[in-house]
C-alpha cells in the first residue's frame, strides 16, 4: 500500500502573537498521530502581518485518510480555516 502526502494551510482567525502561532504548532503536533507522519510545519507570511501554517502530512492511501486529521485540524483553538492545498501519492 502507498502513501499519500499532503500541505494542509491552517489559517488563523486574524492576526495573532508569536506564541499563539506556536501554540496552534503544538497543537498540531498532538494532533498528527500514527498511522499519519508529521512533515514539515512552516509558518507562512500571507499578507499585512497575517500569517497561516503550512503543514504537510503523509497518510496511508486509503479511503477518507486524510479526512480526520483535516477535520481535528480545524478544531485547533484559534484556527478558523483548514485547507488542503495540495495532495499527491508517493
Amino acid at each position: 500500500m502507498g502513501e499519500v502526502i499532503a500541505l494542509i494551510r491552517l489559517m488563523p482567525d486574524g492576526v495573532i502573537t508569536d506564541k499563539d502561532m506556536d501554540s496552534i504548532t503544538e497543537e498540531v503536533k498532538k494532533v498528527v498521530q500514527k498511522p499519519a507522519r508529521l512533515g514539515r510545519v512552516e509558518v507562512k507570511q500571507i499578507a499585512f502581518g497575517l500569517r497561516g501554517l503550512d503543514v504537510t502530512v503523509a497518510v496511508p492511501d486509503v479511503e477518507g485518510g486524510l479526512d480526520p486529521i483535516v477535520e481535528k485540524l480545524g478544531k485547533i483553538k484559534k484556527v478558523d480555516n483548514v485547507e488542503v492545498v495540495d495532495i499527491g501519492r508517493i
